[in-house]
């Protein structure tokens, strides 16, 4: 009778197993690894340099309930990483864990030049991210888009740069053409490079 017993409750604990991993998977999906400069999230997210710190930015259209973020290099090993309940947070700062956040991987410096990947996971919407270098981040502006494209940070809350939203793909701008958006208003500047 008892082996039944202890049959029955390894039954019941496996089948919860499941049933809670399942869930987790659908609440915290995995980007794959780099292939060639292609993620796979849904919506961009925007860095500030603010002195020695990066804030991230999340635009009006990408808003939702933040439940993981993490900095990852290029083999998608963790520089940072940090999870919590959904929570709707529209900045943060890399490094510094959210209030009801838990640290799982204590943040470390990356390596100068190190191509970085920034992923905010939402309850609903999927992934918010962006590919940068930390030479790439600009002071008093917001930089992303896979071509990283430099806003102010009210342009950026305000534009309409989600993968629903009717925004420019920028397809048509010379490589060497800087993007500025003034509080929805794009303004260009060309750099000519010398020789």
């Amino acid at each position: 009778m008892s082996l039944l017993v202890l049959a029955v409750v390894l039954a019941a604990v496996g089948l919860t197993t499941v049933a809670v991993f399942s869930q987790v998977a659908d609440v915290l999906p995995e980007v794959a690894r780099d292939q060639l400069g292609e993620d796979r999230w849904t919506d961009p997210l925007g860095l500030e340099l603010a002195g020695p710190f990066q804030i991230a930015h999340l635009p009006d259209c990408a808003a939702g309930s933040i439940t993981r973020i993490v900095l990852w290099d290029a083999e998608s090993n963790p520089y940072w990483e940090v999870a919590g309940a959904p929570t709707p947070l529209t900045t943060f700062v890399v490094g510094a864990t959210p209030t009801g956040f838990v640290e799982l991987t204590p943040y470390r410096e990356p390596p100068s030049g190190t191509v970085l990947r920034l992923v905010a996971f939402r309850r609903i919407g999927g992934a918010t991210g962006i590919r940068y270098r930390a030479s790439e981040l600009k002071t008093e502006r917001v930089v992303s888009g896979s071509a990283l494209t430099t806003y102010t940070i009210e342009g950026f809350q305000l534009e309409p740069v989600c993968s629903d939203s009717p925004a420019d793909t920028g397809d048509d701008l010379d490589p060497l053409e800087t993007t500025i958006v003034e509080a929805g208003v794009a303004t260009s500047t060309t750099t000519t490079v010398p020789g």
